[in-house]
């Protein structure tokens, strides 16, 4: 079996992790948003876990996908720039149950553990 990971789904698990950590740190200058050069790098590191447990995995990145996401998931994205950097955003009256009942109820096991087991290495860098 093969995974197909949109970037809506990497995007939403990015924020999700970015929201949790805020919550556990009680942060308050944290942005709920992530830039696309960040989500490159996640997601490299999701398709990397996955394939060093023997799961095929194939990240879908491009323009094509990307606009697929902000018009079928406006509700939950919009795309801001920062720094000269386009970002992708969680929108104000978005929250942390939201994005899990959306994103993370139907998504396989090996994915989730990918999502969740490869943040703390992409945030030390």
């Amino acid at each position: 079996m093969c995974y197909y990971i949109g970037i809506e789904d990497l995007a939403a698990n990015a924020l999700i992790q970015i929201l949790e950590e805020k919550k556990n740190q009680k942060e308050k200058n944290v942005r709920n948003e992530v830039s696309l050069s960040e989500l490159e790098r996640y997601g490299a590191l999701v398709i990397k876990y996955l394939e060093e447990k023997g799961q095929e995995a194939l990240l879908i990145l491009s323009r094509a996908s990307t606009t697929y996401m902000f018009r079928e998931y406006s509700d939950f994205f919009e795309e801001v720039e920062s720094d000269g950097e386009i970002r992708i955003a969680l929108k104000d009256d978005k929250s942390l149950d939201d994005l899990k009942a959306q994103f993370r109820t139907y998504i396989a096991i090996d994915v989730l553990k990918a999502f969740i087991e490869t943040w703390p290495k992409f945030t030390r860098g």
